[in-house]
């Protein structure tokens, strides 16, 4: 093994947790933390949900740079909705949620869906078949809402593949009086402004990277006590916020790695404040990783 392979390997393994303590282990579990933005789009997905039907249901797009924390909304707004069992039964499905498949195509989708409906996809199935399971199922489950995640996607497939499936999503609004969130990359904007028919159907509402801020600081904060470690240094200096913000580029998912590699070597030292010199020593090695690659 060569010199550089080994550092690479051995900083691999730096960046690993040590999955047998619940201490290390526990820093990159899934959290949510709770802001202004993030409560106001929940707020607008829960309007949706709550809708009686009409005619030309509204729909949503939730757009923004990969790992602002797009998903991390759906997936609270999942995990808050009522337990679907209710005296052993199951009641009419009031949200069927899924991604937009990384090559899509009718028969791709309808399957994705079909699986989201808690279906076996048969393979082989022709186009027809699918369509009339997914459509079947869903007339059955009675959905309040229809949630597609990765709708950038669709730049993936050629254009009358895109109509396509910009049309189907129209359609099963349509037919069943249901109201559609997407989710996806600022891309996903050119993807809707393809058909101005079905760019007129959806609001957007853009998740943005985060700057300077108040709301900033207190989301830092947040994330610090959910790891219960002190970050009041970090959320209050103005020079590790510059610094954090520059590093990561103000991008959610980014943020909070790097605030676990901080707070990991300092649970290494039997520390819980984190200060500058831990937050400018995980950017080094984030930094490190990059210019290794």
């Amino acid at each position: 093994m060569s010199a550089v392979a080994r550092k690479r390997k051995m900083h691999t393994a730096l960046l690993v947790p040590n999955a047998t303590d619940p201490e290390y282990a526990r820093l990159w579990t899934d959290r949510w933390v709770s802001y202004p933005r993030a409560v106001q789009i929940l707020g607008r997905i829960s309007e949706l949900q709550d809708l009686p039907d009409r005619v030309r249901m509204p729909n949503l797009l939730i757009h923004g740079p990969s790992g602002v924390g797009k998903s991390m909304i759906i997936a609270k707004f999942l995990r808050d909705l009522p337990d679907p069992l209710t005296r052993g039964r199951r009641p009419p499905a009031p949200v069927v949620a899924f991604q937009m498949p990384a090559m899509p195509t009718l028969r791709s989708f309808y399957s994705q869906l079909i699986r989201a409906l808690d279906m076996p996809v048969l393979m082989g199935s022709a186009l027809s078949e699918l369509e009339n399971d997914a459509i079947r199922k869903l007339k059955i489950a009675k959905p309040r809402l229809l949630i597609v995640d990765e709708l950038h996607h669709l730049l993936a497939c050629i254009p009358r593949e895109q109509r396509a499936a910009l049309n189907t999503l129209k359609f099963l609004s349509n037919e069943f009086r249901i109201s559609i969130v997407a989710l996806g990359t600022d891309d996903a904007l050119h993807v809707m402004r393809t058909d101005p028919q079905i760019a007129s159907r959806f609001d957007h509402c853009a998740l943005p990277i985060w700057t300077a801020s108040e709301e900033f600081r207190s989301f830092v904060a947040g994330f610090g006590e959910q790891l219960v470690m002190d970050v009041t240094a970090i959320a209050n200096d103005a020079a590790a916020v510059d610094y954090l913000l520059d590093i990561t580029g103000g991008v959610t998912g980014r943020i909070v790695e790097m605030i676990r590699l901080a707070a990991r070597n300092a649970l290494r030292c039997g520390k819980r404040k984190l200060t500058l010199d831990a937050l400018q020593a995980a950017g080094r090695e984030i930094l490190d990783d990059l210019n290794s690659g």
